[in-house]
């Protein structure tokens, strides 16, 4: 992307997100309302190598489905029937058409609808009429994202140069297969808002606080963030050492300076220092006190060196079994910390010149999300 990335606020004490809004049931509505107006990460293309190959996704009570077609295009649609509402698919398989297990109403791949039970004095809809009820679907880095409501931007315009980001960070991407099991972007629960969870991903304030091992892998003071209109990145060298106290690396064939990416206002793309791999995930909001970490992970196709599968074990085992813990330890006591009647809102600690400490990343988050929910119909913060 031409241009620099956004001014990083000036360092000066300010006051950060009202609690009320990590707590609320009313601000839960809020943000259900936010993330099914906004893209919303689902999948990964490779999910779907064939025409007619299709995955499903849910959003709180909303399901979706996204479909290979015949021109070897992805299309999304809302997973209900037109007729009367029935859900079309579950899971994920392959479907040479779409057919209503109700009433056999019958759709081609492109939403038309080319079937339906009659007789030749039905009175019924002209086919024309009906279609099943298209959602807007992008692709980024080769992962699948869909606007519920239709009412985003398209992708490109509402993160211009953020693919552009990924492709010159990870120029190896397009090769990259998804990888099986847990793995460095892997899923889980936790019990704290999701904006606690996002909140926690873009800043290291608390990494040589809370995360020893991270901390002695990582040159956390060399680390920068930078910010764009719907974005944020991330660029955080290791210390160089091929010993480190979370997994070992290999410093001729291992990635060595993590990349991060946050895009607004639920997903989180990045490589992480270790193998080659790259992993996308969306935070889904359960309830106002409760959060789904849904991931993908991706891996080369064929290993790099004969030692590759030894290092990628180590790194999920750390992964799943210590900072992802400590990360969800943390962001538990936060939402405990936030419905105490003591608590209003806390402090931003911002420094343009100390990223690896600066919260100036998610002073970004809440200043887009404050502003999201001033432009939603009904809805002030």
């Amino acid at each position: 992307m031409t241009g620099p990335a956004m001014t990083v606020p000036a360092p000066e004490a300010q006051r950060a997100l009202a609690a009320h809004y990590y707590t609320d049931a009313e601000a839960w509505r809020a943000d259900r309302a936010l993330i099914l107006n906004t893209w919303q990460l689902v999948g990964h293309d490779a999910q779907m190598p064939a025409p007619g190959d299709f995955i499903t996704a849910d959003l709180f009570d909303q399901s979706f489905f996204v479909i290979r077609d015949d021109d070897g295009g992805l299309r999304a649609y809302a997973n209900v029937c037109p007729h009367r509402g029935h859900q079309l698919v579950k899971g994920c398989g392959n479907k040479s058409r779409i057919s209503c297990p109700y009433h056999a109403w019958t759709f081609a791949r492109d939403g038309r609808l080319i079937g339906l039970q009659r007789t030749p004095s039905s009175v019924t809809p002209t086919r024309a009429d009906v279609r099943l009820f298209d959602v807007p679907v992008a692709t980024l880095a080769g992962f699948v994202l869909i606007n519920p409501s239709g009412k985003a931007p398209p992708l490109a315009t509402f993160a211009p140069g953020l693919a552009q980001q990924i492709d010159a960070a990870c120029p190896d991407l397009a090769r990259y297969v998804i990888e099986d099991g847990p793995a460095l972007g892997h899923s889980y629960d936790c019990a704290a808002n999701w904006k606690v969870l996002i909140d926690n991903y873009l800043e290291c304030h608390h990494c040589g606080v809370a995360h020893a091992s991270f901390d002695d892998m990582m040159d956390i003071k060399a680390s920068r963030f930078e910010l764009w209109p719907h974005f944020t990145r991330q660029i955080a060298p290791t210390a160089g050492k091929s010993e480190t106290a979370a997994f070992a690396l290999n410093l001729a064939h291992d990635v060595t300076v993590g990349h991060f990416w946050w895009l607004f206002p639920n997903t989180v793309l990045g490589q992480f220092p270790g193998v080659p791999g790259f992993y996308a995930s969306r935070f889904d909001p359960v309830s106002e006190g409760q959060t789904k970490r849904r991931s993908w992970s991706l891996t080369t196709p064929v290993a790099t060196d004969p030692d590759m599968a030894r290092r990628a074990q180590a790194r999920s085992d750390w992964s799943v079994q210590i900072v992802s813990q400590e990360d969800r330890a943390l962001c538990e006591s936060v939402q405990i910390g936030l419905q105490h009647e003591a608590f209003r809102h806390g402090w931003y600690v911002t420094d343009p010149q100390a990223h690896g400490l600066s919260e100036h990343a998610m002073q970004h988050f809440h200043t887009l999300y404050l502003s999201a929910l001033e432009a939603q119909p009904c809805i002030s913060p």
